[in-house]
């Protein structure tokens, strides 16, 4: 077995058994209306995103930012919007990942409307994974190359 196929074959089988603990992760929000507006966000593992920036967006003007804090450690978040009827927008971001919800607040039961981030689905993920494996085996055969020239002209 040559050199380059020894390189090869460790890089390919260095990928296959990496951890999937590795794998992106979505993050998520639930929300709740009471006399103020609570926030739970989260990843898809469960764990809280704690100490998180939350933005909040106003209906009135959707562009300017009307407020904004941090989750607590249990990924927590509550505010008291003022009497605008319309759609509120959280944005909570943490480390890379966020998600947005937003609360249509004026009628009778406040509607709750989130969106996640991050990959959602088992397709987007093998995507990913297989684009990572693709670019560790060029990245090899690259790094073969170049070792083979260098051992050519000495």
């Amino acid at each position: 077995m040559t050199r380059c196929s020894r390189l090869v074959a460790a890089c390919v089988l260095a990928v296959l058994c990496a951890p999937h603990v590795a794998l992106s992760h979505a993050a998520l929000i639930e929300a709740e209306t009471t006399q103020a507006i609570r926030l739970h966000a989260f990843y898809e593992t469960g764990e809280p995103m704690a100490q998180a920036q939350v933005i909040i967006f106003a209906p009135d003007n959707p562009a300017l930012v009307w407020g904004q804090g941090l989750t607590d450690l249990q990924g927590r978040f509550d505010f008291i919007p003022d009497a605008q009827m319309g759609r509120w927008s959280v944005q909570v971001r943490q480390a890379g990942h966020g998600a947005m919800a937003h609360v249509e607040m004026g009628t009778m039961d406040p509607v709750v409307i989130t969106s996640a981030g991050g990959p959602q689905n088992w397709t987007q993920r093998a995507i990913m994974i297989a684009l990572v494996a693709w670019g560790a085996l060029g990245t090899a055969l690259w790094a073969a190359g170049n070792r083979n020239r260098a051992d050519a002209s000495s």
